[in-house]
């Protein structure tokens, strides 16, 4: 099988509604059963979309892309944290990858493209949340250098439940 020849750029305002479109799929194969199915029944792509637009419109954050050609297949998002935590001034936000483009590398040399932009901004450490119910994802941000920092206990909306991780750079 021939690996798909991906690049990673910044992304750009006209990005957002296909990036927001490619959430909701990862949101399907990857929350169902975590998050109720009315909440990913009920995904609002130009909600989503808006978010993803005022992340691309912050100097203070960035978000970059995974593309096969022409079609984004993931991102990441990066920079001043959405949600603060402790004293980070940094934060990887929001990584998403198509399932059938996991297990590639894609997603660390989005991670990578991702410690770059921290770095460049003269920081020296970050953190990442990240649902504690995701087990995948718990396990790649260990293999990329993440030492988990904070496990939220179990709650009733398993979406709210986090693993929080600790990058030095």
């Amino acid at each position: 099988m021939n690996q798909p020849m991906i690049i990673i750029r910044k992304a750009v305002f006209e990005d957002c509604r296909t990036i927001s479109l490619l959430k909701r799929e990862v949101w399907n194969t990857t929350y169902r059963g975590i998050y109720s199915d009315a909440k990913i029944d009920g995904y609002d792509v130009d909600k989503h979309a808006r978010v993803l637009e005022g992340i691309v419109q912050n100097p203070e954050m960035s978000l970059f892309t995974a593309c096969d050609g022409e079609r984004i297949i993931g991102f990441i998002s990066c920079g001043t944290p959405h949600r603060p935590f402790l004293h980070y001034k940094q934060d990887i936000g929001l990584m998403y990858i198509l399932d059938e483009y996991q297990r590639q590398g894609i997603g660390r040399r989005l991670f990578t493209a991702a410690i770059n932009e921290i770095k460049e901004n003269g920081h020296d450490e970050f953190f990442t949340s990240v649902n504690k119910y995701n087990t995948n994802a718990i396990s790649f941000y260990e293999a990329m250098g993440g030492r988990i920092i904070l496990t939220d206990e179990d709650k009733e909306d398993k979406r709210e439940s986090q693993v929080k991780l600790h990058y030095d750079i």
